[in-house]
C-alpha cells in the first residue's frame, strides 16, 4: 500500500467536493440537478462501474474467496449494528434522532467513497471484490433502514394510508447495484469473455462514477446552512466513534475471524467510510430530523479525509 498515494488520492477527492459546492453555489447545479445526478450515479454508472472492475479483471483466484468476501461484508453490517445499538444506548442517544444516529454509525459511504480509495490502495481490480462485500449494505438499508425510521412514527385514526404507503417495498430490492453485483459475479464465476468494445464502453461509463459522485457531495452539502451543520453536540461525538473508534473495533475482530489480510484490509477501510448519503433521503422521506441527517454526512465526509489515510497508515501498512 503506498500511504503518499493515499493522501493523494483523498485530496483530489477534497478538491473535486470543492469544485462540485462552489458549482452550486454559483447555480451551475441545484437542489433537482443533484437528485438527476444520483439517479445516473446510482443506476447507471456505478453499476457501470462494477461490471468493468471484472470485465477488465485477470482475477484467476479460487471463486471461494468471493463468497468469504460476501460473509464478511454479512459479519460487518452485524457487527456495525451491534456495535451501534449499544453506542446509542451507552450515550442514552435513544430520543427523536435515536434512528439518525443509528444508522449513521451502521450504512457506510462504499460507492461515492469507498471505491475511489480502494483503487488507491489494492487497484481497480479490488473494486469487485468491494462490492460483493458490500451486496448486504443494498438490503438492509431498504430493510433494517426503513424499519429504524418507522418505528418510532405517531400512530393515529388517520395514519393507516400514510403507513400503506411507507411499509417496505420489498421490490426496490431489485436495484441496479444488487443487479450489476449479481452480473459481475456471474461473469467472474463462469469466466465469460467479452470483446474489448464492450469492456471500454463499460469502463468509460464507470470512470465517470468518482468525478460525478464527488461533486454531487459537495453540491449537496452547499445547500445546508453552515449555522445548522455545526449545531448539533452529539454528531461530533458520534463522528469520532464512526471515523477513528469503529475501525479498531472491526480490524481487531476481524483478525480473531478471517485469515486472509485483503479481507481484515477491506473491512477495516469500510469500517472507516463516512455516513451513507442515503440517510438524508430517508430521513426525508420520513419526515425526520433532516437538519442532523445532513450534518451527519458533510461532518463525516469532511473529517474522514483526514482519519481515513491516518487509520489506514496505523492498521494496514
Amino acid at each position: 500500500m503506498n500511504i503518499d498515494a493515499l493522501i493523494e488520492t483523498m485530496l483530489v477527492l477534497f478538491i473535486v467536493i470543492i469544485v462540485g459546492y462552489v458549482a452550486n453555489k454559483k447555480g451551475i447545479l441545484d437542489k433537482n440537478s443533484n437528485a438527476k445526478l444520483s439517479d445516473l450515479v446510482l443506476k447507471i454508472t456505478s453499476p457501470a462501474l462494477i461490471i468493468s472492475s471484472v470485465l477488465n479483471s485477470e482475477q484467476t483466484g479460487d471463486k471461494k474467496e468471493i463468497f468469504n468476501m460476501l460473509f464478511a461484508g454479512v459479519i460487518l453490517y452485524l457487527t456495525l449494528i451491534i456495535i451501534s445499538k449499544l453506542i446509542i444506548k451507552v450515550f442514552r442517544l435513544n430520543n427523536e434522532n435515536g434512528a439518525i444516529y443509528e444508522l449513521m454509525l451502521v450504512f457506510v459511504n462504499a460507492t461515492f467513497m469507498g471505491y475511489p480509495i480502494l483503487s488507491a490502495i489494492y487497484g481497480e481490480n479490488a473494486i469487485f471484490s468491494f462490492s460483493i462485500l458490500h451486496m448486504p449494505f443494498n438490503i438492509l438499508i431498504y430493510s433494517y433502514g426503513v424499519y429504524q425510521f418507522q418505528k418510532d412514527r405517531t400512530k393515529d385514526a388517520n395514519s393507516s394510508k400514510d403507513q400503506n404507503k411507507n411499509s417496505i417495498d420489498w421490490k426496490i430490492l431489485i436495484n441496479p447495484g444488487i443487479i450489476s453485483a449479481v452480473i459481475a459475479l456471474i461473469i467472474f464465476l463462469f469466466d465469460l469473455k467479452f470483446q474489448a468494445v464492450i469492456k471500454e464502453a463499460f469502463s468509460l461509463v464507470g470512470g465517470a462514477t468518482v468525478p460525478i459522485s464527488m461533486m454531487l457531495i459537495g453540491s449537496s452539502l452547499a445547500l445546508i446552512p453552515l449555522k445548522d451543520v455545526f449545531s448539533d453536540s452529539k454528531i461530533y461525538i458520534l463522528s469520532a466513534i464512526k471515523l477513528i473508534v469503529m475501525p479498531f473495533i472491526i480490524y481487531f475482530l476481524a483478525n480473531l475471524i478471517f485469515k486472509d489480510e485483503t479481507i481484515v484490509g477491506f473491512l477495516t477501510v469500510s469500517a472507516a467510510l463516512p455516513t451513507a448519503s442515503m440517510i438524508v433521503m430517508f430521513a426525508n422521506q420520513y419526515n425526520k430530523n433532516i437538519k442532523s441527517a445532513s450534518s451527519g454526512v458533510f461532518i463525516t465526509t469532511i473529517l474522514s479525509i483526514i482519519t481515513i489515510p491516518v487509520i489506514i497508515s496505523l492498521l494496514l501498512i
